[in-house]
């Protein structure tokens, strides 16, 4: 576990920048234009975060930012994601029909500049019990072929998984990571410890669904966060990975704003300060090199950083607050 934070003045942890390690370029669920790239990185920065992970998009515009961002702003993108043809994922990728189209995508991704493969192996949360999770997914042989296509090229695969058997099926089948990873069991996190398989629950994602739902749905979504907060606990006791990933570009998911809001939720799970700021944080030796944030203890609360640099030079923050977007 990582040794931050480290105490800076009587009340100022001095703390590693912050990553989102699970952000789409969209903005309230719609595309975004590449021109509004400096306004979103903006509000990531002014949050103390710089570095993100984009999960994808079916324009490809996180290439484009990785490259116009190149060393100011520190991006890994998926591209696109790969989805089957058929099931959930058509907004955030582009469809694949069997092993061998699998093959090509893996090799188009790899070829196009991706950091990393990012697969859609369920549908999302479903507003009803009867239907715990919308359609979507891959078969436990076609999810091999693509962490081995991907292996070959020396990339990641991480993966959008909801139900225990997608996320299952994803450990499995040798994914890096698993993505938002809503109605896990118990065996499947344990198994996840063991795997070396990290999560990213983006529990924010889906409480901010919440208030567009009705009664019903309204209710049985709170139990699902509920119980995925109950999940993220176990899983940092039985010492899985755990990352900070907001889903920022969703539906009311704002870029920057909402990782204070994930971070609350982590609290809200009973995980100690210590562990939040492991799952938050990029690595610690960007303390060594002068990248690093000043925060009181009750940062997480108040959603304000007091100050941050970036190799050794200090970034504005606009008093440190996070700002909302401008209408």
């Amino acid at each position: 576990m990582n040794t931050f934070p480290e105490e800076s003045g009587p009340d100022l942890l001095r703390i590693p920048p912050f990553r989102d390690a699970h952000m789409h370029f969209m903005i309230d669920g719609r595309p975004m234009m590449a021109r509004a790239l400096p306004e979103i990185i903006d509000h990531y920065r002014k949050c103390g975060i710089f570095s993100v992970c984009d999960m994808g998009h079916k324009s490809g515009i996180g290439l484009v930012a990785k490259k116009s961002l190149d060393g100011n702003f520190k991006v890994k993108t998926a591209g696109w994601a790969l989805y089957r043809a058929g099931g959930y994922g058509s907004f955030i990728g582009k469809a694949v029909t069997g092993i061998e189209s699998i093959r090509r995508a893996v090799a188009e991704l790899s070829g196009a500049g991706a950091d990393f493969i990012k697969v859609i192996n369920s549908g999302i949360v479903g507003t009803r019990r009867s239907e715990p999770v919308t359609a979507g997914g891959f078969s436990p042989e076609e999810l091999k072929v693509i962490c081995q296509e991907a292996g070959a090229r020396n990339l990641k695969v991480v993966c959008h998984a909801n139900s225990d058997p997608a996320v299952r099926n994803a450990v499995l089948a040798g994914a890096s990571s698993v993505e938002h990873g809503f109605l896990i069991s118990s065996e499947t996190i344990h198994m996840m410890a063991e795997a070396g398989t990290s999560w990213t629950p983006t529990a924010i994602a889906l409480k901010k669904v919440i208030p567009f739902l009705e009664t019903e749905g309204r209710k049985h979504m709170e139990e699902v966060v509920e119980r995925h907060l109950l999940a993220i606990n176990e899983a940092s006791s039985a010492g899985v990975i755990l990352k900070i990933g907001t889903d920022g570009g969703a539906r009311d998911v704002r870029h920057g704003k909402s990782f204070f809001e994930e971070l609350l939720m982590f609290r809200k799970a009973g995980l100690p300060l210590q562990r939040i700021l492991a799952a938050a944080c990029m690595s610690a030796e960007e303390v060594g090199r002068g990248s690093y944030l000043l925060g009181r203890k009750d940062f997480i609360k108040t959603g304000e950083i007091e100050a941050a640099y970036e190799n050794g030079v200090r970034v504005i923050l606009s008093g440190g607050s996070c700002l909302p977007y401008r209408e």
